[in-house]
């Protein structure tokens, strides 16, 4: 069955500290400024694996131990580990480059992960609506903008860069904003080549409101958005994604068939999943509507999404998050990771490593 959203629930975007917004991790090791990983370990083969975000168990009021099981644990969801922040840490320290970024780098050899860093430069406002931390059309903070991406992958040199998390939401927010963005992505995207010309740099959209229906609003029909993917050209590395279905679907079965593989319809490039999330539990604010939530449908879901990314040219995959997160944060998240706040495995969890396990 599917649905129209509800306004409360919305926006889609967890731009939640630590993991996909803005905020630095008090991590429990101080990188090095000579730690990085060696060229072998930044190869970027098909299919890699993951998780995305860096919450601990105990989260917000995890102790070192929790952060250091955070990245002992990592192996079992996969090599790589998605780390996103914003731009710039604060006004004061806009052009440096985030201290997260520093960090995931830092543990990333003792830990022998692969960090996928993304850039964002809004966040949602608790009263609604986007906060830029980026003037698009200041010279000043865009050349900063650009000088921390590259100063980024001349220092370590990271196999992924994203510039940009659910940018089509900041295309809704301001359409001719947007053109501001594409061009300075598009000149940042330049620079990084030519400092780095392995990693692989890319924006991230979110799936559900790219796709376009009959959700996201309470009345009408949501335009889809594919045509901006054209405005980026040749410049798209990966064409990333986040996705939560669930948000536009009761169950894991109302999926259709080619839910995922009309992506292939609108690129060639390779694809890459940077969030997937299904609920274990349903939302305690919206009792009486029909978004799902349960461990036997989250576990359904992880099936379901890899039978229907099967045949398209899958990049990667990271699981949004190590553990649920707990205090005043968007209900629809608050149970769509594959551990419990307090450390313990979901069923999905399992199936999750089956599934990355069984493919070539």
């Amino acid at each position: 069955m599917k649905f129209k959203a509800h306004p409360t629930i919305l926006p889609v975007a967890l731009l939640l500290s630590l993991a996909c917004g803005s905020g630095t991790p008090s991590a429990p090791v101080t990188p090095t400024q000579t730690s990085q990983l060696a060229a072998s370990q930044l190869a970027t083969p098909n299919s890699q694996f993951g998780i995305a975000g860096l919450i601990p168990r105990n989260f917000p009021n995890s102790s070192a131990a929790d952060w250091t099981n955070l990245y002992e644990t990592l192996p079992e969801t996969g090599e790589l580990l998605g780390a996103y922040t914003d731009w710039a840490d604060s006004p004061e320290t806009a052009g440096q480059i985030p201290a997260v970024v520093d960090t995931v780098f830092g543990l990333a050899p003792r830990y022998h992960f692969i960090p996928l860093i993304a850039l964002g430069f809004f966040r949602d406002k608790p009263e609604g609506g986007l906060e830029l931390s980026l003037a698009l059309t200041n010279a000043e903070e865009r050349a900063k903008f650009k000088h921390v991406a590259v100063a980024i992958v001349e220092k370590h040199q990271p196999s992924y860069l994203a510039l940009g998390i659910e940018i089509n939401r900041y295309y809704e927010h301001d359409p001719t904003g947007f053109d501001a963005f594409v061009t300075l992505y598009t000149e940042t995207y330049e620079a990084v080549k030519a400092a780095s010309p392995d990693t692989l740099v890319f924006p991230v959209f979110q799936y559900e409101m790219l796709h376009g229906g009959e959700f996201f609003a309470g009345d009408g029909q949501n335009p889809s958005q594919w045509e901006l993917l054209d405005l980026f050209g040749e410049r798209l590395d990966l064409v990333a994604f986040t996705t939560y279905p669930y948000l536009l679907y009761a169950s894991p079965d109302d999926l259709p068939a080619n839910y995922y593989a009309v992506i292939a319809e609108h690129t060639s490039r390779p694809i890459a999943f940077s969030e997937i999330g299904w609920p274990s539990a349903p939302f305690a604010n919206a009792p009486d509507l029909p978004y799902g939530g349960s461990q036997d449908e989250q576990a359904a879901f992880v099936r379901r999404f890899f039978e229907l990314a099967n045949g398209l040219d899958l990049s990667l995959a990271l699981w949004s998050f190590p553990h649920d997160p707990a205090g005043r944060i968007n209900p629809a998240f608050l149970s769509i990771s594959l551990r419990h706040n307090n450390g313990t495995s979901k069923p999905a969890l399992a199936v999750w490593q089956e599934m990355i396990h069984s493919l070539p």
